[in-house]
């Protein structure tokens, strides 16, 4: 099994997302929101590769919601959490995630 790293940027993201969440809705909306995306990380950790690479920078996309995906890399004995994407933000931002 892989280990699941996380960059700081996604880490950053994820709690961005989060106050986000928090502050436009609920608590309870937000945990939601947690719950979903660690369903995503233990789907990504049993089965990385359910994803297909992206032709151009060659990272994995996983859609969480209509607001929120997932980009990561699969390395040798570890899946690298690349971006947590709010899709609220400006598009053109995801072709310079690396």
């Amino acid at each position: 099994m892989k280990e699941l790293i996380f960059s700081a940027r996604s880490l950053k993201e994820i709690k961005n997302i989060s106050e986000y969440i928090t502050a436009k809705w609920s608590l309870r909306v937000n945990l939601n929101f947690l719950q979903k995306l660690k369903s995503n990380f233990d789907l990504l950790i049993i089965n990385p590769e359910i994803f297909p690479p992206n032709k151009q920078n060659n990272l994995r996309r996983c859609v969480v919601s209509k607001q929120t995906t997932i980009f990561y890399k699969i390395e040798k004995n570890q899946i690298v959490i690349v971006s947590v994407f709010d899709t609220r933000q400006n598009p053109n931002i995801i072709n310079k995630i690396k």
